[in-house]
């Protein structure tokens, strides 16, 4: 990838993280199934509780993700990355100083590397850090996989590849929303191994940048290098954790309605590092009569018997 792309796109981060949280009117109410939700959008009918401040508990580890770690030591500064997921991640540094070459490390699942050590007596560096899940060395295969949810009613798709409202670029130009009630049981499309999980927000809304990175999620990295995310579920629900080895049609949560979203849904897509960007691939779902359908708005989907493609 480029300087110019990787700046750019760098960029965008550094912008939403200086970003000031944005507070939110948080409603709690009752649907007519009885069940509880929190949202910022004011409910037109149910039982409901406006809520001046919601405090939260967060209980996940303190580095989840991968990070930079700046250590001082004999008159000089080591820049170490730390890979903390069941996954290859390709991690970049980007030094002020131009002197300094960029740093590019394809690093191995659960692993630890010196990205760069300053000159003996030298100040600190300062650098921009960013990294892509997976191998970009990898080749996908055709994604042929079962729904993500194990229901025997239908469940209607919302949004589809290239919707308007926030499927209109990558990472999500080819992901999908499946409008489900609140507590459907999601499934693994297909074998992998559990890289990430979120499991600690109640809370859905789309009235500030505020929600953006709140959703519960699962992430499930493939034996092709691509890697399934399943989002928005509800507070609580994940039934996996990071390192676990999953089969196809395994429960992995129930659905929520938690960060940037309008109403109760998944939204799930198939991820690939592509030369280090992150990019979402196009994919067909598996029906119960064995037929193999391309997503579309308004297409309803049935969950299939049959184990997907690995």
């Amino acid at each position: 990838m480029s300087k110019p792309a990787a700046f750019r796109q760098l960029s965008f981060c550094i912008i939403f993280f200086m970003t000031p949280l944005c507070q939110a009117e948080i409603y709690k109410f009752r649907d007519d199934h009885g069940k509880w939700h929190f949202s910022d959008k004011k409910p037109t009918h149910g039982t409901q509780t406006k809520l001046e401040q919601l405090t939260i508990k967060k209980t996940k580890s303190k580095h989840p993700l991968p990070f930079v770690e700046e250590l001082f030591s004999e008159d000089h500064y080591k820049y170490t990355i730390h890979n903390p997921i069941y996954a290859k991640t390709l991690s970049f540094i980007l030094f002020k100083d131009k002197r300094i070459k960029p740093a590019t490390l394809l690093m191995e699942p659960m692993s630890s590397q010196i990205a760069y050590e300053t000159p003996q007596g030298s100040s600190k560096a300062e650098y921009i850090f960013r990294y892509t899940i997976g191998d970009p060395n990898s080749v996908p295969t055709e994604q042929l996989l079962l729904p993500p949810f194990n229901n025997f009613k239908p469940m209607r798709i919302s949004q589809a590849f290239h919707g308007e409202f926030s499927h209109n670029r990558q990472p999500s130009l080819f992901a999908v929303d499946i409008a489900m009630p609140v507590s459907t049981e999601i499934t693994a499309v297909k074998d992998g191994i559990v890289i990430s999980t979120k499991d600690d927000y109640p809370i859905a809304g789309i009235s500030s940048s505020f929600f953006l990175d709140k959703a519960n999620y699962v992430k499930i990295m493939h034996q092709d290098g691509s890697y399934s995310v399943y989002a928005h579920l509800l507070l609580g629900s994940v039934k996996v954790k990071k390192g676990q080895n999953v089969k196809a049609g395994d429960l992995l949560a129930l659905s929520g309605n938690t960060g940037y979203s309008t109403g109760p849904h998944l939204h799930f897509a198939i991820r690939h590092n592509h030369q280090g960007r992150t990019n979402s691939l196009p994919f067909k779902f598996i029906q119960g009569d064995h037929k193999k359908v391309t997503p579309i708005k308004g297409m309803w989907l049935i969950s299939a018997p049959s184990k997907a493609t690995n």
